[in-house]
Order: structure tokens, then sequence, then C-alpha cells
């Protein structure tokens, strides 16, 4: 394992729904991309972004430590997304055309990591993974011959196999799911799953048997460009959850960015007080008892999903979220106290 290296950036005071929340910021040494996010509790989480950097906290962030891997793992690859299994156990996704796209695996907390499967496909693309337990999980591609990529493993990440095709229905031209975090695809229970698409058309796919089948539903996120649609969704439950997205190449545009759904994913209405801009990650904080999205120009917060609030300072750099851990450009990293 690599040394701890961490630049403290300070407190930053910032305000939600008329509370005062300090936010902790740090900034890894060496600047990474972090898109990969995975929080086990409020002591312990990892993140992973470009450079094929993994890092982990143990002490609620007041220290990170990077993790070296095995020289045979290519210095370029862009770790797009993590899951923290365990303390031990963590999942590895790198995102990118063709071999790029890849998954490695680790029983040990980082001491030993192994190859998973490689994305042979030149056309393909990985963008996100998901688990219901310790042992089953579910990635999203983008897609080939007409459907996406989906791909299921029930061994704790270290083999992967398709779900059945018969059962994904085709998708639009010009549909694809986005990398940007991590969080286009959700599961929760013993087989919900979902899996939220942009470019032509901004959709969720929903499946109630662990993947074997899936109905496509519309959302009225703003679509129809190569940068627009939806790029995160989260769920507080069964039936509560909010997608949100926007237009990456118009960060500060804002449309139609966020929808929420009380019917667990089949009907979506269009939030009534939207975020500021452009949202690349959201999730469901549990011990706050809010939904927090969080993109390149802003940080909000939403208890239901229908009315958002800023944070009452400009929280910029940030590409995903858990809980109330944040993750960014240039090494930031961010908490919500």
């Amino acid at each position: 394992m690599g040394t701890t290296r961490i630049i403290l950036a300070g407190l930053a005071a910032v305000g939600l729904l008329s509370c005062t929340q300090p936010t902790v910021l740090g900034q890894l040494e060496d600047r990474p991309s972090l898109r990969g996010l995975s929080a086990l509790d409020t002591q312990e989480a990892w993140v992973s972004g470009s450079q094929a950097t993994v890092a982990r906290t143990l002490d609620g962030g007041r220290s990170w430590e990077h993790l070296s891997l095995p020289e045979e793992i290519p210095v370029d690859l862009d770790f797009r997304d993590l899951e923290a299994l365990s303390s031990t156990e963590i999942v590895l996704m790198s995102a990118g055309p063709g071999e790029k796209s890849r998954i490695f695996w680790t029983a040990d907390g980082g001491q030993n990591w192994h190859p998973g499967p490689v994305n042979a496909h030149p056309d393909g693309f990985w963008d996100g993974i998901a688990f219901w337990d310790r042992k089953r999980g579910l990635l999203v591609g983008d897609p080939l011959d007409g459907r996406l990529t989906v791909l299921r493993t029930s061994d704790g990440g270290h083999s992967w196999s398709p779900v059945p095709t018969a059962g994904l229905p085709l998708s639009v031209e010009g549909e694809y799911a986005f990398a940007a975090s991590g969080t286009s695809v959700a599961v929760m229970g013993a087989d919900l799953a979902w899996l939220a698409t942009g470019g032509s058309v901004a959709r969720v796919f929903r499946s109630e048997d662990g993947g074997d089948s899936w109905k496509v539903y519309p959302t009225p996120i703003s679509s129809g460009t190569g940068g627009s649609g939806i790029f995160s969704i989260a769920f507080r439950d069964t039936d509560h959850g909010v997608i949100v997205g926007g237009d990456y190449e118009r960060p500060n545009q804002v449309q139609c960015i966020a929808a929420w759904t009380e019917d667990g994913g089949r009907t979506w209405h269009a939030a009534e007080g939207m975020p500021g801009g452009y949202r690349s990650g959201v999730s469901w904080d549990a011990r706050a008892r809010r939904f927090v999205a969080v993109g390149t120009n802003g940080v909000d917060a939403s208890t239901d999903g229908r009315h958002w609030e800023p944070m009452a300072a400009p929280l910029p750099w940030f590409h995903a979220v858990d809980a109330s851990w944040m993750s960014g450009a240039d090494g930031m990293i961010g908490r919500l106290r």
C-alpha cells in the first residue's frame, strides 16, 4: 500500500434547509478525477478514479491511504465505479472503450488484486455497478446489438455473465448510459433493479426478478443531445426514488434535470424546484433523511425529491455522492457533517 497523501482544504460552512452543515474538504495530492465512491459507514469510505487511483479512509476522512495496484494493471485506467462489499471485499470497475472497461476485485482489503472480466467488444463501454449483497451484483454498459449491456455476478464480482437478452427491451438509436458517477444503475431488496439512460431519450429500465426481465418507462428529464439525459438514479425505499441529470456540456443550464417517483420507477414526475444545474450523482442519506445531488457547479438537497434547495455556499468539483460523502475533480473529497 502507498503512503497517505492528502491536502486538507479546511472547513466550509454550508446551509441546508435552514441548518448549518460543516463540510470537511480534502484533496488527494496527485489530483485524480474521482468518480467512484463507496461508503461503508461514517468512518470508512473508498474512492477511485483516473490514473488507476484507489484510496480509502478509516477515520471519517481525516486521512486517506492510497492502495498500490499490481504492476500489470495499466496506469491509464479510469476507475469510474467501485463497490465496497465489506472492509475487505472491494470490486473495481474501469470505464472506457473496448478493453479499457475492466473488473478487478480484492478479498483482503486491497493487499492483493485479481482480474475479473475484460470488455472484449471494441464498441463496448461499461458505465456502473451495483450490488444487492456481498455476492450478487449488476453491471450496465452502453448498447451492443441494439440493447444495453447488462451483466450479473453471483460470486462477489469475480465472474460476470449477460442477462437474458430476450427479457431486455431494445434501446432507442442514440440511447446509452452515463459513467459520470457509476450510478446509472441502482438495486434494492432481493431482486429490484433500475437502469437510467440518456442521449436521444431519457428512460428508466426496471426489473423485479434480478435482471431476467425488464420494462422501460419514459421520464421528463431533458434529453436529445449526446451529453444530456439521466446521469444518476437513487431510491430511499422500493417505491420512492429520484433521477437527476442535465447536460454536462451546459452545466449551468436548468431545464428538467430532476424527477421523482412514488411507484417504484414506473411513473416519473418533474421536480417542482430544480437543482441549480447539471447533476452527475444523487444518493439517499439515510442518517439525515435527505437526497443529496452533486455536480460541477454545486450541491443540492431534497427531503422528498420534489423540491431541491442549494447549499448556502457554492460547492463545485464534485462528481459522485454516497450518503454524506462526496468525491470529484482534482482529487477533491467532501463530507456533509
